[in-house]
């Protein structure tokens, strides 16, 4: 019993030096950074993302078209419809007016001609437009000439004072001159006159000199050259210029 007291003494001893180091451990504070025990602990989806700030727009910059703003590209500006230019004829026509007389018209870039004759004395002269199936042509003395075309055809009438006659006219198939005129020169010498050449071959004109009004001399339109009275006269195709009712 004597013999096992100082084992007993030194097991006791060391047991209680045991538990004071235990508690001692316990009892001092740890040194942990804290950023790490922060991360350590939050789980992967607590963690906040600050959002970044919107960039400033420039000064001077437009504000976005709504559309612009939804990542859409904004519409295009599409110019005005502009009014297209009206349709211009080139063609001749030759037909008769209900009183008998004869009518050829010559149209270049939207530019009309017409003459009337009766082949024996009466004669007119007129100029004016014809565009979009439609035409208007006045002559020296005040005569008038409407009337529409289309489809090989022109139709209307000519007032001249209290008259009025229709007319009717069709559409040469051929590029062929249907009007000549007596040169500027010729005119200047006191001779005037015009020619109108029918589909069938045939012409007909009157021919003023000194004022005298007679049937036109066949024309050859090869030369543009007739007689009268035994004298050359000179002609010209008519390609509707403007001095052509001079």
């Amino acid at each position: 019993m004597k013999r096992m007291t100082p084992l007993l003494t030194l097991l006791t001893g060391t047991g209680m030096a045991a538990v004071l180091f235990a508690m001692s451990a316990q009892a001092a504070p740890r040194t942990v950074d804290p950023r790490t025990a922060a991360n350590a602990a939050a789980p992967p989806e607590a963690a906040v993302v600050s959002p970044a700030a919107p960039a400033e727009p420039p000064p001077d910059a437009a504000p976005a078209e709504p559309s612009e703003q939804r990542g859409q590209p904004a519409p295009s500006q599409t110019a005005p419809p502009t009014t297209p230019p009206a349709a211009k004829a080139d063609s001749n026509w030759t037909g008769r007016l209900d009183g008998g007389a004869t009518i050829a018209i010559t149209v270049t870039d939207g530019k009309a001609v017409a003459y009337v004759c009766d082949g024996k004395k009466l004669e007119v002269w007129l100029n004016g437009t014809a565009a979009n199936g439609k035409m208007k042509l006045t002559g020296k003395k005040g005569e008038v000439l409407t009337g529409s075309f289309g489809d090989g055809a022109a139709s209307g009438e000519m007032v001249v004072g209290q008259r009025r006659w229709k007319f009717t006219a069709k559409q040469t198939s051929k590029p062929d001159p249907v009007l000549y005129r007596a040169t500027s020169q010729q005119r200047r010498s006191g001779v005037d006159g015009g020619w109108i050449m029918l589909p069938d071959g045939s012409q007909i004109g009157v021919v003023t000199r000194n004022g005298t009004p007679v049937s036109a001399p066949p024309l050859d339109p090869a030369f543009g050259t007739t007689i009268l009275d035994g004298r050359t006269v000179t002609a010209a195709p008519v390609a509707a210029d403007p001095g052509a009712g001079e």
